[in-house]
């Protein structure tokens, strides 16, 4: 639970009402044979993509706004992971979710959303940042590893 709180409060800093889909609701999630990588990469993917320069402030609504994005398909995998057999199953897809989620709370707690020191030396929110953005990416090739034969 702990984890899915960091996401809302994540989302709740933001006011600018960030959506991660199409307004359409994914409350139930139906199992499917399909490995959760051919869903999930593309998914990933697309939250993940961003101006590179997007976090360069890592305390601007833009970066907040992107980290956020990345944190609901997170979140909506690991629903999706929990109901494909959790960690028994996906042992490196679900050590990635834990570091992004971690982040995502990192990141809350030292409250990065519209700091204008949050970029300084000594900051932990530019490594919160990159923490987020990289776990998108590499949830990728964790879920990969964990499908492969």
């Amino acid at each position: 639970m702990r984890r899915t709180t960091a996401t809302v409060v994540l989302v709740a800093l933001l006011t600018a009402g960030c959506s991660s889909g199409d307004g359409k609701a994914d409350a139930k999630p139906t199992p499917t044979t399909a490995k959760l990588s051919t869903k999930w990469g593309p998914k990933l993917d697309t939250a993940t993509e961003a101006d590179a320069a997007v976090c360069n402030q890592v305390g601007d609504q833009a970066c907040a706004e992107h980290l956020t994005d990345i944190a609901l398909v997170v979140g909506d995998l690991e629903r999706a992971v929990n109901e494909a057999g959790g960690s028994a199953k996906y042992p490196r897809t679900t050590a990635e979710i834990s570091k992004v989620n971690d982040a995502v709370q990192a990141y809350t707690d030292h409250e990065c959303l519209g700091d204008e020191n949050a970029g300084i030396e000594g900051s932990p929110c530019p490594d919160d940042a990159q923490t987020i953005l990289t776990g998108g990416k590499t949830l990728t090739l964790a879920l990969q590893a964990d499908e492969a034969p």
